[in-house]
């Protein structure tokens, strides 16, 4: 009877692996699949809360769906951004209103999904210069429409049994009530009270581990928090209380247990990949959320060897990334491991990434690591007749450093603008943020995904969009020195600066060309 159950249940989990390795291929050919982690949510709370038959039933058709592409749409390609904007508007249920395709799941899995669709309509209204509108009210909302029918559907969406250890539960999606909260105070489509908005914020505070300062579900029948939180829900749910800069939102309600918070995070942070794919991919997105809350929300309660710490966690992630998602041929990444092709939600997370390691901000990269006349050792002028290994050896041979920038003179302020050539001293695995960010780009412009599951393809434009980087810059590998001596004979200086693994500017060095006399003005 063991045995049986065993073969049972392994074939169940075999068809969740085989919906996320579909999910994959499938965003690639341009369907639209955007409730598709929150109904794998919907599933784990049936199964968790014993409608076994509710939720096998759902899992055999999403994996139907998913397999021979029954009852999927196609994203089409779009003349115009009113034909966008009214496509995607169609796509809401006009019963429940919802961008959810099912009437008669819980309703907490109907929240993150609309949520992203409503950022991707106000982004398409503006586009279109259209007023932002929804086709139908968001009547799923009724259910949980007092503080007393919210409060129970967050004590229910929280406390999870055993397969709610294995999945996903839809708690996450519960989180996201804030992003509803944010859209509606600037968009007006519903009209959330003040007092049910203070019960929504007082229930996290309430629900915060004393312990380890995160939060996460618990186990239903003991009430004990699922292993003293999930960075992961953590990184949805401080953003809650603290901004950008670490300062308290709610004056009533101010950040509780930074020092365990940190601590806790490290300790999570440190836990090894994974082999299994579902817990892989449940790995990279906490390991993400988990970094991002501590270098935007915590990171001024931290000691110097706190930040050491995480820098040397987060250059191990940045590595781990590269390494298994990065698409060297496409220039972008896929949300799955060694994929054959990239996709915009993997391609949304790395650019992300970029964000909170501070690569895409001059400004948070030195609130983070340092300014550069900090982090910057500046070495020895150097009169060379020519660029070779010998001459770059005391840049180019420190072992932290994975790239070199080369500049007509210093930069002052941007380290991303002006940049002549990048130069890898070594086969690069990371890859210089300069000529990643002209690779996404380009990636972007050509790719025909236009939405992933929370990631857009305009939304990560923007976002690199940001940054001050030319649109191409000449890369040269370990030893092709011809193109950077021209360079260096036309210029008659260049200055070098080294690059680690979190792009921080590490070491300077100029080079003069032997015999230049006078420098170029």
């Amino acid at each position: 009877m063991l045995l049986g159950g065993g073969l049972w249940f392994g074939s169940q989990m075999l068809k969740v692996r085989e919906i996320f390795a579909a999910n994959e291929t499938l965003k690639e050919e341009g369907y639209y699949l955007a409730p598709f982690e929150f109904e794998m949510l919907s599933i784990s709370y049936y199964l968790d809360t014993g409608a076994y038959r509710k939720g096998l039933t759902a899992l055999n058709r999403v994996h139907t769906e998913m397999t021979d592409r029954g009852g999927l749409v196609k994203v089409p390609v779009f003349e115009t951004p009113d034909e966008e904007l009214a496509f995607y508007r169609r796509l809401q249920n006009p019963l429940t209103g919802a961008f959810y395709p099912n009437d008669t799941d819980p309703p907490v899995a109907f929240i993150g999904v609309t949520a992203n669709m409503i950022n991707l309509i106000e982004r398409l209204s503006l586009e279109a210069d259209r007023p932002f509108s929804l086709l139908y009210p968001l009547n799923f909302l009724e259910s949980i429409a007092t503080p007393e029918t919210l409060e129970a559907m967050l004590d229910d969406v929280s406390r999870v049994g055993w397969v709610g250890r294995l999945i996903k539960p839809a708690f996450v999606s519960a989180i996201e009530l804030q992003d509803l909260i944010e859209q509606d105070e600037r968009l007006g489509f519903y009209g959330f009270s003040e007092d049910w908005k203070h019960a929504f914020y007082q229930w996290f505070y309430d629900n915060q581990d004393p312990e380890t300062g995160l939060w996460g579900p618990r186990d239903r029948y003991t009430g004990a928090m699922l292993g003293g939180g999930d960075i992961g829900d953590s990184g949805k749910i401080i953003k809650m209380f603290v901004d950008t800069n670490g300062n308290n939102i709610h004056a009533d309600m101010p950040l509780r247990y930074t020092d365990r918070i940190f601590a806790s995070a490290i300790s999570r942070l440190s836990t090894p990949i994974p082999e299994a794919p579902d817990r892989l991919h449940r790995w990279i997105l906490d390991q993400d959320r988990g970094f991002r809350f501590l270098t935007k929300y915590v990171w001024k309660n931290a000691t110097p060897a706190q930040k050491d710490t995480v820098a040397d966690l987060l250059e191990h992630f940045v590595t781990t990334r590269f390494s298994l998602y990065y698409l060297p041929k496409d220039g972008a990444f896929s949300l799955y491991p060694h994929a054959e092709h990239p996709d915009l939600d993997g391609t949304s997370e790395a650019a992300g990434m970029l964000d909170y390691t501070g690569a895409l901000s001059p400004s948070r990269q030195a609130a983070l690591w340092g300014s550069p006349e900090t982090t910057i050792t500046r070495l020895e002028r150097r009169t060379v007749a020519a660029l070779d290994v010998e001459a770059l050896a005391p840049i180019a041979d420190r072992p932290d450093i994975i790239s070199l920038r080369v500049y007509a003179e210093e930069p002052t302020a941007n380290f991303t603008a002006d940049v002549m050539a990048i130069y890898y001293p070594r086969q690069p695995l990371v890859r210089d943020t300069v000529e990643l960010v002209q690779h996404l780009r380009h990636w972007l412009e050509k790719t025909e995904q236009t939405m992933g599951n929370w990631g857009t393809r305009d939304g990560i434009m923007e976002r690199l969009s940001a940054i001050d980087i030319p649109l191409s810059t000449p890369t040269y590998g370990p030893g092709n020195f011809a193109a950077l001596n021209a360079t260096l004979e036309e210029n008659r200086q260049l200055v070098a600066i080294g690059f680690d693994t979190l792009q921080v500017p590490r070491y300077l060095a100029t080079f003069e060309k032997a015999g230049a006399g006078t420098q170029k003005p």
